[in-house]
């Protein structure tokens, strides 16, 4: 009798989506979770809105979801940020910008302890270091985001949060991660931290970059492979975001709900303006952007339109009206999905898988739409630069699959979630 062998590939290593709740929304995020509608096992709540939302974690951490704290530190030290909802976290200065020099010996040694015994009375399973806006690499906030992150450590370890892990939060500019030199000194000292994963959050890097922007941000990362951390890709969405966990440069990515999918310095920099609430955008995952509801409702009435960008996927909207109406979830829901499709594919078959199933469909998508007779102009051009923008994104990606080095990959993420301490907020 002849024996059958069965030969078992490897499981493909997990890709990890964090959805960040931002200030608002969580009632919607309480009913899909209560729902079982919430695709996401990992959340952020940023320190300067969780007081409002303590019911949505205590849902979220009650499920077992991986419960991230954003102490909003960085925002802290900038003219444009340090003032609202943040300048009244226990940690803030409210009378202006933190400065290196109000860190010198022995000055403001007890944040880190305020920051910890937030983070374990809210009964986080992870926090996110203290960590600045860095621009060049000898930036002296290095020395002092480094001190603050041992720091928080030991603070955390000696009032019952030792479970808590530490993820350090590395947020620069393009021109810096791109250069050789000041990237070596930017990572220089990272791994010797007690953390875990790297959050990299990139100045310049979002969901509308272009092919160019993306194959940048993707082989710069490739070079911090070597601090021996998993990379999370911060503030990123869309498919720039979406190739580079393909091309194995980063493990994870972290956005926002249709919004915090990119990162722009220059609003921590100067004061803000006065604004007020924008429109509803929905999402088209085919073009890979978002719409206003009066440009989405132009391409549903012309012909050939409704068929091709409505939302086809049953699970998520059952009609237009849903996906309108409902535009943040059926945004996670895609996203996630995005996700998840490329996570079941072995690594070594990711970047094909990428090209071929993600934005090869989106360019002949781009192309359909570029060709309907949409009567609003505006919305023609729209759908034309994305088009434009597709078409380059896929050349550029297909020419760096020839030459990238497939063998250095980003570590993979474990998960943090499904119980952690007792939460003196929470109740349990």
């Amino acid at each position: 009798m002849v024996a059958t062998v069965h030969e078992l590939r490897p499981r493909p290593a997990p890709l990890a989506g964090f959805l960040r709740v931002g200030h608002t929304g969580q009632n919607q995020l309480a009913a899909l979770q209560a729902a079982g509608r919430f695709p996401y096992r990992r959340v952020v709540f940023d320190a300067a809105y969780l007081s409002t939302q303590t019911e949505l974690l205590r849902l979220l951490r009650s499920s077992g979801c991986e419960i991230v704290l954003d102490p909003n530190f960085g925002e802290m030290a900038t003219v444009g940020r340090y003032q609202g909802s943040i300048g009244k976290l226990p940690w803030a200065n409210p009378d202006r910008p933190w400065e290196v020099t109000d860190f010198g010996p022995g000055r403001n040694a007890n944040l880190a302890k305020l920051m910890a015994e937030y983070a374990v009375a809210h009964g986080v399973n992870v926090v996110l270091a203290p960590s600045h806006l860095i621009e060049a690499a000898n930036d002296p906030w290095r020395t002092v985001d480094h001190r603050l992150c041992e720091r928080l450590r030991r603070e955390l370890d000696g009032m019952g949060g030792k479970s808590i892990a530490i993820d350090y939060q590395l947020i620069t500019a393009a021109r810096v991660l791109k250069d050789e030199e000041q990237r070596r000194q930017l990572i220089s000292g990272i791994e010797g931290l007690p953390i875990q994963n790297v959050w990299v959050r990139v100045s310049g890097f979002g969901a509308t970059a272009t092919g160019a922007g993306t194959r940048q941000f993707i082989e710069s990362i490739q070079q911090l492979h070597n601090i021996k951390r998993p990379l999370v890709g911060d503030h990123v969405g869309g498919l720039s975001s979406i190739a580079a966990l393909a091309f194995g440069a980063i493990a994870g990515i972290s956005h926002g709900i249709a919004q915090k999918e990119s990162f722009d310095s220059y609003g921590w920099k100067h004061p803000r303006g006065p604004g007020g609430g924008g429109s509803r955008r929905i999402y088209i995952p085919e073009l890979d952007r978002h719409f206003t509801e009066e440009q989405l409702i132009a391409i549903f009435n012309t012909r050939g339109g409704r068929s091709k960008f409505a939302c086809n996927d049953t699970r998520c909207c059952s009609d237009i009206d849903e996906m309108i109406e409902n535009s943040n979830s059926h945004f996670i829901n895609q996203r996630s999905r995005q996700i998840e499709n490329l996570s079941k594919v072995q690594e070594s078959r990711r970047v094909d898988h990428f090209l071929l199933n993600h934005v090869d469909p989106a360019v002949r998508s781009a192309r359909l739409g570029a060709r309907l007779k949409i009567s609003d102009d505006q919305v023609k051009e729209v759908i034309e630069k994305a088009r434009g923008r597709l078409i380059r994104m896929r050349d550029t990606l297909d020419d760096l699959r020839a030459t990238h080095d497939s063998e250095s990959r980003s570590m993979s993420l474990a998960f943090r979630g499904g119980g952690g301490s007792i939460s003196a907020i929470l109740g349990h």
